[in-house]
């Protein structure tokens, strides 16, 4: 090797010490979209390595489907999470007040809530609600009976809560958090 290969090698060193950097932050993260942006950069610099290292084919390969067309791909998942399903309680509907409350604070998380149906919780238990729908097309993300918000994760609890206008307008009695086995 001649001194332009270690110099070449060398200033690649600071890219190669970010790839498992950023493939950390990608497994670790909660935010599709913080997903996305570390995937493209995990591919871009990965692309540009092979593409200093003699392997142009690999890196064009790398470039345009492991980056562009996971890209997309990603783009059209994430967009279809931009959309929370929220059921409502039969017996206990929430008021037209907290159904406007609920869309302003979705609306400042830039997500779109969409009622399913109507359940009457008398009829299937509120820590159900989620495994009976779970894997049906439109499954929902959240059940509202009276002024109790029943979620499915504890992102959305913490998103919901964290939004200025919950913060300044606490409308709802509760936030909960129901577990896939039904632990509240």
């Amino acid at each position: 090797m001649n001194t332009t290969d270690y110099s070449a090698t060398a200033l690649l060193l600071p890219f190669e010490l970010l790839l498992p950097l950023l493939g950390i932050l990608l497994v670790r993260t909660q935010s599709p979209t913080n997903g996305l942006i570390y995937r493209s950069f995990l591919g871009s610099i990965a692309a540009l390595i092979f593409a200093v290292i003699g392997a142009p084919d690999v890196a064009l390969t790398e470039v345009l489907i492991g980056t562009l067309l996971s890209m997309l791909l990603y783009i059209v998942t994430i967009r279809s999470c931009y959309t929370v399903v929220m059921m409502q309680d039969s017996s206990a509907p929430p008021e037209k007040e907290t159904w406007n409350h609920l869309l302003e604070v979705f609306n400042e998380l830039h997500l779109k809530a969409s009622s399913k149906d109507f359940i009457n919780s008398s009829e299937v238990p509120v820590d159900k609600i989620f495994e009976q729908f779970k894997g049906r097309s439109g499954s929902p993300h959240a059940f509202i009976s009276n002024q109790t918000l029943y979620v499915e994760s504890n992102v959305l609890k913490d998103e919901i809560l964290d939004t200025h206008y919950y913060q300044s307008n606490p409308f709802l009695n509760s936030v909960v958090v129901l577990t896939p086995g039904g632990d509240q």
